[in-house]
């Protein structure tokens, strides 16, 4: 009798094991998403304070950046990025981030998305990289307050975000119409 309780004990545990791993991985990955998106709004709050220091203890030391401006789809390294961010900091200030999507209406959508299930290849699987939750895009705006001249500036961005299992950036790859600037200062 008892071998008989034991069996049945394992058959059920083994029965429901593939879902129970689906229903921890999806949490799992839920979480490692919020995790990461909470990261990058640190990540916001020191480039508005223009703490060099903390912003780049967010980035692994080999990092790949593919700034926003072409450059011939070269990526660049953490020096680069630091040398182009204090540049930006150089020249504007009350910088700040809005998450969200704008639509009309005054609609404005979640700004934060992990992975996709679906793919141009058109395969469709859990397996697939590209639902793994560190790797997030982030759509928003920009504002800032160019230092010479006090104009307001507004850039749409939108960023596609990789971070390691150790919670740092490392592939950061940004867009946003940086000739836009120059033209919101020049008016």
């Amino acid at each position: 009798m008892k071998l008989l309780q034991i069996t049945l004990l394992v058959l059920l545990i083994y029965g429901c094991t593939p879902n129970v791993k689906e229903e921890l991985n999806a949490v799992d990955n839920e979480a490692t998403f919020k995790s990461n998106v909470s990261s990058f709004m640190e990540f916001t709050e020191h480039f508005r304070n223009e703490d060099m220091e903390k912003l780049m203890s967010m980035f692994a030391d080999t990092v790949l950046w593919s700034p926003p401006v072409y450059n011939g789809y070269e990526w660049l390294d953490k020096d680069a990025m630091i040398q182009t961010f204090e540049e930006y900091f150089t020249e504007y200030d009350n910088i700040s981030f809005t998450p969200g999507i704008n639509l009309p209406n005054e609609n404005v959508v979640n700004g934060f998305w992990g992975g996709s299930n679906f793919r141009s290849d058109g395969s469709e699987s859990s397996s697939q990289p590209s639902i793994n939750p560190n790797n997030i895009r982030v759509y928003g705006t920009w504002n800032s307050t160019h230092t010479e001249t006090g104009k307001e500036t507004f850039s749409k961005w939108y960023a596609i975000i990789n971070f390691n299992s150790a919670g740092k950036i490392v592939r950061f790859n940004d867009w946003f119409n940086a000739d836009g600037l120059e033209k919101q200062i020049a008016q």
